[in-house]
């Protein structure tokens, strides 16, 4: 089982049923990224890479993060990649969902769940 931190809605409908889903509608892609941080940093491990997929951060406002549903002993090597992956999102304008229209958001979230399927297909 899984422990799926989203703020992306259809993530958080789709696996539904691979573990715990948390999901924050009206986080930014940063605030999901700081959340996985704050969980790999007591322990929890990476199951997808935080920047994973070719969409930039500045293209979608979407983004869920996989992580193991019990916490271990922190891993160092997983604590430095959110701490570069959020250093490296820092240096983009985020999207404003306000401003796109509900066709593109359901788009991008649909490009968000099909990178994430892959994390569930091992």
């Amino acid at each position: 089982m899984y422990l799926i931190v989203t703020n992306n809605p259809m993530a958080a409908k789709e696996f539904a049923g691979q573990g715990e889903v948390r999901l924050y509608p009206e986080d930014t892609y940063r605030e999901i990224l700081v959340r996985a941080r704050d969980l790999v940093y007591i322990g929890h491990r990476l199951c997808n890479h935080p920047l994973y997929g070719s969409l930039r951060p500045h293209e979608t406002p979407y983004r869920t993060v996989v992580l193991s549903d019990r916490p271990q002993t922190p891993d160092e090597e997983e604590c430095l990649i959110m701490s570069e992956a959020i250093t490296r999102i820092d240096t983009f304008t985020p999207p404003d969902r306000a401003k796109m229209p509900q066709r593109i958001l359901e788009d991008y979230q649909m490009i968000d769940c099909s990178l994430v399927r892959n994390t569930f297909a091992f």
